[in-house]
């Protein structure tokens, strides 16, 4: 999964060019989640943001990652 995202980054997209439905680094995150790594999880999201600013799954995963890998 790691390295199809990384593919995927390496790939400019033009303005004009749809993007894909759900970015293969916020689904590497995702299932970094589900693989109960959520401090793994948050580094992928964080380079998700950079990518593709805002997106609404990202920030969520971003999110629901910080508190889970917060000890408190």
């Amino acid at each position: 999964m790691r390295k199809g995202a990384d593919e995927e980054d390496a790939i400019e997209k033009l303005p004009v060019t749809p993007g894909p439905i759900i970015p293969g680094r916020e689904q590497l995150g995702y299932l970094l989640l589900e693989q109960n790594q959520p401090g793994l999880a948050v580094k992928e999201f964080k380079v998700a943001l950079v990518n593709t600013l805002g997106r609404r799954g990202a920030l969520k995963g971003a999110s629901d990652a910080a508190k889970l890998s917060d000890p408190k």
